[in-house]
């Protein structure tokens, strides 16, 4: 019978020290959290290395949908250039071809793939993929101008696919490791 209570004491101790455990846990937690105090001079100040600024944690889950949205954004990037070289005007009058279309029929085809022209037309400017006139184009109004590519399709494509693929193999899945589902116990 002493054996049995003793058991019974260290199951229940050990059920207090894991509560104790999840209180510190929320109590730090929410030391950090800058939506739970009342004034922001009880908040401790974050430090960041300049690099990690405006960056997820590594191995979040906040993280794999940024990785995911860039292998999104590089396929729309992908489709954009590929659209503007099938249905392209080749100018050749200096040594290198020019591929370019006009903003009007891009935006009449595009339109019917996506509703995101005008920002996948800068991420691919930003990317230095495509180029075009002007600070941002404007239906209606910028119908004449030429967006180009910068690059042949071919070297475009390569160095978009390679990108895609080296962000795809940074999005496996990895397990995160969640203290609180480590021994199956409920949180509390």
């Amino acid at each position: 019978m002493a054996e049995q209570t003793n058991t019974e004491d260290n199951t229940i101790l050990s059920r207090i020290s894991l509560f104790n455990e999840h209180v510190k846990q929320h109590q730090q937690w929410q030391r950090l959290n800058p939506f739970s105090h009342c004034s922001v001079r009880d908040m401790p100040k974050p430090s960041f290395l300049k690099d990690q600024y405006g960056t997820a944690p590594p191995g979040s889950l906040s993280e794999q949908r940024a990785l995911q949205a860039q292998v999104l954004s590089l396929q729309e990037i992908l489709q954009l250039c590929e659209l503007i070289n099938e249905n392209c005007v080749r100018d050749s009058s200096n040594d290198t071809p020019e591929i370019s279309l006009k903003f009007g029929e891009l935006f009449e085809m595009y339109n019917h793939i996506s509703d995101k022209l005008l920002g996948t037309l800068l991420c691919a400017r930003k990317h230095k993929y495509v180029d075009f006139k002007g600070e941002t184009l404007f239906q209606g109004r910028d119908d004449a101008q030429h967006v180009r590519l910068l690059r042949p399709f071919e070297e475009l494509r390569t160095e978009i696919v390679d990108k895609i693929e080296s962000l795809r193999c940074d999005t496996v899945e990895k397990p995160v490791e969640h203290p609180e589902l480590r021994d199956n116990t409920p949180v509390l």
